[in-house]
């Protein structure tokens, strides 16, 4: 299927790693022309460097944390690619431990209201795109109690999120931005935080690997086809969805 997405800029924030480079990755390859950013300038490079082998990219340094950075980076991005059609928000202070009030701090800073000010200032950019779509890149504990060693503040955030997007999709759609929400499932990523837990706590990884009823782990390609999809002009009757995407590991019935 051509998705048309040939010609189209786009913005992934946190794109250096993870689900974020396989999403811009798989961008790239569909002829789009990709802005990334991230915080240190080592993983900006390495990134670039293999990107840049498939496609027109260009990255920064931000902090999604700092309000002024993320609405910083998106001006010199959209200015730079001469235009924004895609937002896909990756960005998240995910993993974090502990009690008390840092990991909410943290999470609070980086996944909601970092990525609503992402959309907000991408918005007039948007808003002259004949095809602009947004895609949060939440998680299933937003929807589901996952029984893994970290703060409930990330599950918190990424359903605020959730809600996030689908007021967009009311708000905004009727100038013709389409906003979506994609929710991972476990997914393996060679040295990403799966491949942690394989190592360090093998029961915990076979326990979650046998809750999926192909028991096997999802791939960050899986997720990146998905949001390709989202972000293109053929999905564009797909407004205010969350899309779970976890190979069936959820057990909610989806109705």
């Amino acid at each position: 299927m051509d998705l048309k997405l040939t010609g189209k800029k786009a913005l992934v924030s946190a794109g250096h790693k993870g689900i974020g480079l396989f999403i811009a990755r798989r961008l790239l390859e569909e002829g789009v022309a990709v802005a990334i950013c991230c915080r240190k300038q080592t993983d900006l490079d390495s990134a670039l460097a293999e990107l840049s082998q498939k496609g027109e990219v260009i990255g920064a340094l931000c902090d999604m944390s700092q309000p002024d950075a993320v609405t910083g980076w998106v001006a010199q991005a959209g200015d730079a690619l001469g235009g924004i059609d895609i937002c896909v928000g990756n960005a998240s202070a995910s993993g974090q431990r502990g009690e008390g009030v840092k990991p909410w701090l943290a999470s609070f800073e980086v996944d909601i209201l970092g990525s609503a000010l992402f959309y907000e200032a991408a918005k007039p950019y948007l808003l002259q795109s004949s095809a602009a779509a947004i895609v949060q890149i939440a998680t299933i504990t937003a929807i589901e109690h996952h029984d893994v060693p970290i703060s409930p503040s990330y599950g918190a955030s990424k359903a605020a999120t959730i809600n996030l997007i689908a007021q967009l999709a009311q708000r905004w759609g009727p100038d013709g931005v389409r906003a979506n929400t994609v929710s991972p499932g476990p997914i393996l990523i060679e040295q990403g935080r799966w491949d942690d837990i394989r190592d360090r706590l093998p029961e915990l990884y076979e326990r979650d690997r046998l809750q999926h009823p192909l028991q096997r782990m999802g791939t960050a390609d899986e997720i990146a086809d998905v949001v390709a999809f989202l972000a293109s002009p053929r999905a564009s009757w797909v407004n205010g969805a969350n899309v779970v995407v976890d190979g069936g590991y959820t057990k909610q019935v989806g109705f």
